[in-house]
C-alpha cells in the first residue's frame, strides 16, 4: 500500500504547524524508528516513559519521508533531511495516518467493537462465530489473535489492541478478502492509547467494567471513561449501509446488570440494546438456566423473539457473554 506525503498528511485533524514538504511516495507509518525505511513517516509518541522524540535522529538517518510530533521543535527541523509537522496528538496522528494510508478500511466494513473487564475474547469469538454462521464473510481481531474467513493471521505475541498500523493493516486485508463485516476486541489500554482511534465502529458492546487495571487507569471512574471512548466513537462513524440497502444504526450493547450501565446508558446511539440476567425487563434475557459441569443451556429471549440456546461453556459469566454477542449479532 502507498500514497503521497501531501494526500496522507491533509487527513490529520490537529495540525499545529507543518514545514513545506515535497510529495514523496509513502510506503509505511511507524513509531518505532527502528522499522523506519525510505518513505516511511515516523510519528513520535511520548509514551508514560519513552519520549519517542529523542528517537528523531534514528528515524530520519534511517530515510524517514517525514516526522510527525508534538514538541514544538520547529527551529531544530529547519536543518533535517525530512519536513516535521507538529500536531496536537500524536497518538490520533498515528491512527489517522495509517487508516488514511490503507484507504480507510474500516469504512468500507461493518465493525463490532468489544470492550470490557472480563469476557471480551470469548464475546468477540462467540460474535465472530456467529456471524459466520450466519453465511457472511467476517474478520476478527483479538488480543490473541486475528482471523479473516477461516483464515488465522500472525499476529505475534500481546496482550492488548494491536498498534494503529497494525490494526489498519488487518482491516485493509480484510475488506481486500471481501470480508462484509470485523469484531474487534478493544481493550482499555488501546482505547486510552489511540490505537483503534481512525476506526469507524458501527456497534459497541460491553461485557463489564469491574476494579482492574487501576494501576494504569488511577481511578475505576477513569477506568470506565476510557471503556466508554468506544461507545462515543459510534457518533463520529461514518454512515454505513446494511446489506439490504437499509442504514445500518450505530448500536450499544450493554450490560444492564453491570455497574458500568447507568453511565454509558447514557452515551448516544441510534439504538440501545440491554442484556440481563437477572432481569426480565431487559431488551435480552436468559431464562430456563441450567448449568452442567462444561456446558450451558438457557432460552435466550430477543427482540425477535426465544430462541434454545445449547453453550459448550460453563457459569454464569458465559451465559451474558453470550448475550453481549446475540446482541451484537441482531445489531
Amino acid at each position: 500500500m502507498s500514497a503521497t506525503l501531501h494526500s496522507l498528511l491533509a487527513t490529520l485533524p490537529d495540525t499545529i504547524d507543518r514545514a513545506a514538504a515535497p510529495n514523496v511516495p509513502v510506503t509505511a507509518v511507524t513509531a518505532d524508528s527502528r522499522q523506519v525505511q525510505p518513505g516511511t513517516i515516523f510519528v513520535a509518541i511520548q509514551g508514560g516513559t519513552t519520549d519517542g522524540h529523542r528517537f528523531i535522529a534514528d528515524a530520519l538517518a534511517r530515510g524517514a519521508a517525514a516526522v510527525v510530533g508534538t514538541a514544538d521543535l520547529t527551529a531544530e527541523a529547519a536543518g533535517w533531511p525530512a519536513p516535521y509537522i507538529r500536531v496536537a496528538d500524536a497518538r490520533l496522528a498515528l491512527a489517522t495516518l495509517a487508516a488514511a494510508l490503507h484507504g480507510f478500511p474500516s469504512r468500507a466494513l461493518r465493525i463490532i467493537g468489544v470492550t470490557g473487564t472480563d469476557g471480551k475474547t470469548t464475546t468477540t469469538n462467540l460474535i465472530y462465530h456467529i456471524l459466520r454462521t450466519a453465511g457472511l464473510q467476517a474478520g476478527m481481531i483479538s488480543t490473541i489473535g486475528a482471523k479473516i474467513g477461516d483464515d488465522d493471521l500472525d499476529t505475534g505475541l500481546h496482550v492488548t489492541t494491536p498498534d494503529a498500523p497494525d490494526v489498519q493493516r488487518y482491516l485493509a486485508q480484510m475488506r481486500d478478502a471481501g470480508c462484509e463485516i470485523a469484531v474487534l476486541e478493544t481493550t482499555s489500554h488501546g482505547l486510552h492509547q489511540g490505537r483503534v482511534a481512525a476506526v469507524d465502529f458501527d456497534v459497541a458492546v460491553v461485557t463489564n467494567v469491574t476494579h482492574e487495571h487501576l494501576d494504569y487507569h488511577g481511578s475505576w471512574d477513569a477506568y470506565l471513561d476510557a471503556k466508554a471512548i468506544l461507545f462515543r466513537s459510534l457518533a463520529g462513524s461514518t454512515g454505513k449501509l446494511r446489506p439490504d440497502g437499509s442504514p445500518q444504526p450505530k448500536t450499544a450493547v450493554l450490560n444492564a446488570d453491570d455497574a458500568s450501565f447507568q453511565r454509558l446508558a447514557f452515551v448516544a446511539a441510534d439504538w440501545q440494546l440491554n442484556y440481563s440476567i437477572e432481569t426480565a425487563t431487559a431488551d435480552l434475557h436468559a431464562s430456563r438456566i441450567e448449568y452442567g459441569a462444561y456446558h450451558t443451556t438457557f432460552l435466550a429471549n430477543t427482540p425477535g423473539g426465544p430462541a434454545e440456546v445449547v453453550l459448550p461453556l460453563a457459569g454464569p459469566f458465559n451465559v451474558c457473554n453470550c448475550l453481549a454477542a446475540i446482541g451484537a449479532g441482531l445489531a
